[in-house]
């Protein structure tokens, strides 16, 4: 059994006697035959907090406390154990999301629940209050099919379009977790569609369009942040509505400038200046592989023929190779103020003048750059 821990965590409970089980996600997941990262318990002889504690002397690891949950964080896995909610496994499992994730298995292998959906591959609501007791699950439903690649029943899209206005009631930082697993499952594109299908995605993307391109950035599977960047270059109406998001500084910043850059390398495409796009490659050097995607489905969008987009993405390749990213660095505040150049405004011009240039080797060497400094700055 691909459980983490497991041959460790059977023996604690046969020895002590705790009636616990695993529950949710990493059951679907052994029934699935997948590798189960995490392990999801309750236990129903003992408190929570002494089962949890008692696994800690098992498994030293770090605590982390939630409400009604403990998270035990172990070197390669993680291993939550939450109050149960009920008196007995089967009340436990009532209060669940989807059929999928509402089966529990005793430490004897004894399944708990029916799997049948597990096995056909369906992703259903468990109750009528799915979705009241907490409107994230509607998302957690396509985020479910992008990672299995599972159908969603009919009942439960008309249910979702319902109840789609709900949504609002979730905190943006949780609505950002779920989009992190999402759209880095295999079924990406199809979960999107069926999303926007449901009326939930013009619900949360604050009635942006879900358009071909958007549906084919999904499907490479490359995260959250690549997909909100393709957003933003094709529809940049969307500005606002990445920014309610809550990103990080980091990912906020990482999504305008790929975007930005997507749109620089577009332009480049037709001009064929070598320089510009070696500076672009210098100012951009961690956005480039992101943005190169972007600019081909854009052009894909716009008929470029595909060997021009082609034709274009090895010619970035190969000028990345070109680009000098250290001796621009030697032209710095000390050496402009040993040429004479008080500290200062000008030097922070000569700097973005400069450096860009070394990088694109317009200027071939950190002596062409003083006589250039020298000619244009210094009188």
């Amino acid at each position: 059994m691909s459980v983490p821990f497991f041959s460790q965590l059977k023996a604690l409970v046969d020895e002590y006697g705790f009636r616990a089980y695993l529950v949710g996600g990493c059951v679907r997941d052994i029934l699935l035959k997948r590798p189960a990262a995490d392990v999801d318990l309750v236990c129903l002889s003992h408190d929570y907090k002494d089962f949890a504690s008692a696994v800690r002397v098992l498994l030293p690891s770090a605590w982390v406390e939630f409400k009604d949950n403990i998270r035990l964080v172990c070197p390669d896995a993680e291993l939550d154990i939450s109050k149960p909610r009920g008196e007995t496994i089967e009340e436990d499992l009532l209060m669940r999301d989807f059929t999928v994730n509402n089966l529990a298995m005793d430490f004897d292998g004894n399944v708990i629940g029916d799997p049948a959906d597990i096995y056909a591959g369906v992703i259903r609501h468990v109750s009528d209050h799915t979705f009241s007791d907490d409107p994230l699950r509607m998302l957690r439903a396509f985020r479910f099919q992008a990672q299995l690649g599972f159908v969603i029943a009919d009942e439960t899209m008309h249910k979702i379009s319902a109840e789609k206005e709900t949504i609002g009631r979730s905190a943006s930082e949780r609505i950002l977790q779920e989009f992190a697993k999402l759209f880095s499952g295999k079924y990406a594109g199809i979960a999107i569609s069926s999303m926007n299908e449901s009326g939930l995605y013009g619900e949360i993307f604050q009635g942006l369009k879900l358009t071909a391109v958007a549906v084919e950035a999904a499907k490479l599977s490359m995260g959250a942040e690549f997909f909100l960047a393709v957003l933003l270059a094709e529809q940049p109406a969307s500005h606002g509505f990445i920014e309610s998001l809550g990103l990080s500084h980091r990912a906020l910043k990482n999504v305008l400038r790929t975007a930005e850059l997507a749109g620089k390398l577009t332009e480049n495409s037709f001009s064929g200046d070598t320089f510009a796009l070696r500076r672009l490659i210098y100012d951009y050097p961690d956005e480039v592989r992101d943005a190169l995607q972007i600019y081909g489905l854009l052009a894909a969008r716009n008929n470029v023929e595909v060997w021009d987009v082609e034709t274009y993405v090895h010619r970035v390749m190969i000028e990345m190779g070109y680009v000098d990213f250290e001796t621009p660095m030697k032209v710095n505040g000390g050496l402009l103020m040993a040429m004479g150049v008080p500290a200062g405004r000008l030097m922070g011009e000569i700097i973005a003048d400069v450096r860009p240039k070394l990088a694109s080797r317009e200027l071939m060497s950190l002596e062409c750059a003083e006589k250039y400094i020298k000619d244009k700055y210094v009188k």
